[in-house]
């Protein structure tokens, strides 16, 4: 026999069938736009940094992951950011709202603690240094298949981030312990590792989060202070470290930018500091800043004989 359901009966059917219904996958958002956005996940909340009057504050960007996550960085080929967490490691991949996606990483073994990364130049990898053992990764962001591509030794760094100005590809980071510059080139396997003791930042602490610009220059957060260095030049035998900002202190945290953009943060002014650190000698400076007093007194001189002439 067949049986005639009221439409009453199909409505209250329908919502019972919805209440048991799996919940659909929250679908992720769009890509980031390249831009001087600079970018950094505090725990679990994914945040904006600006600069005003020399002082660093934070916009969230959509709701907090439920556990924090580390490691990342920001794919200058599709715009979006990504990251690790937990151990075994997931993948993120994270959109300008904030949604995320995860995928289990297969390949690393032991147990893992990833807290310095950034995205390949071709965009097809996550670099990530474990601080559990020192070892770097190459994470193959289509497959979640990790390589690893070397070992960074008895120091540990932070964060990291990728140069790409003039066809770049090497990584900038900080040793935790000395403060000093560390870098390699992770298209290399095994990674060469070099450091510029000249350049220290802050020994005795974690540099959480670092960012590139497109003029190969880097942007450093001190987690202890909150203070916010720039690094000119880190590619020279004399990068020139300057402060450009304060926010407040960060303990989990790590930096993700676009490389192919210029920095939020402002461009330090020249200064006799940073004419120092480029070798030049107490007497040269001395002749300099007379000779700049000799043009300033020639050029007043001139603009009064100009007046008495008119």
């Amino acid at each position: 026999m067949n049986r005639i359901f009221s439409p009453r009966s199909i409505a209250a059917l329908t919502v019972f069938a919805a209440a048991f219904a799996p919940a659909p996958a929250h679908a992720l958002g769009a890509a980031f736009t390249c831009s001087a956005v600079t970018y950094q996940v505090v725990g679990a909340q994914l945040k904006i940094g600006a600069v005003s009057n020399n002082a660093l504050t934070y916009t969230n960007v959509g709701a907090a992951h439920t556990v924090s996550y580390n490691a990342g960085g920001y794919n200058t080929v599709d715009n979006f950011i990504y990251a690790l967490e937990g151990s075994p490691a997931n993948l993120l991949k994270v959109a300008s709202d904030g949604t995320l996606e995860s995928n289990a990483v297969t390949g690393v073994t032991g147990s893992t603690a990833f807290v310095a990364g950034d995205v390949s130049t071709d965009g097809q990898s996550l670099i990530a240094y474990n601080m559990t053992d020192d070892s770097v990764w190459s994470i193959d962001l289509d497959t979640f298949v990790g390589t690893e591509i070397g070992n960074l030794g008895s120091g540990d760094v932070g964060d990291f981030a990728i140069v790409t100005d003039d066809g770049s590809t090497t990584a900038y980071g900080f040793d935790t312990v000395t403060g000093n510059l560390v870098f390699f080139d992770p298209t290399a396997n095994p990674i060469i590792v070099d450091n510029n003791s000249s350049v220290e930042i802050g020994a005795g602490g974690p540099k959480g989060a670092v960012w590139a610009d497109s003029s190969g220059n880097l942007t450093v957060f001190v987690n202890s202070t909150g203070d916010v260095y720039s690094v000119k030049n880190p590619s020279s035998g004399s990068p020139v470290v300057k402060k450009v900002a304060s926010g407040a202190t960060a303990a989990g945290n790590d930096g993700m930018k676009c490389a192919l953009a210029a920095s939020a943060f402002p461009e330090p002014e020249e200064s006799n500091e940073e004419l120092a650190a480029t070798g030049a000698s107490t007497h040269e400076l001395l002749l300099m800043a007379l000779a700049g007093l000799a043009l300033f007194a020639v050029g007043n001189a001139l603009r009064r004989t100009r007046r008495r002439a008119s």
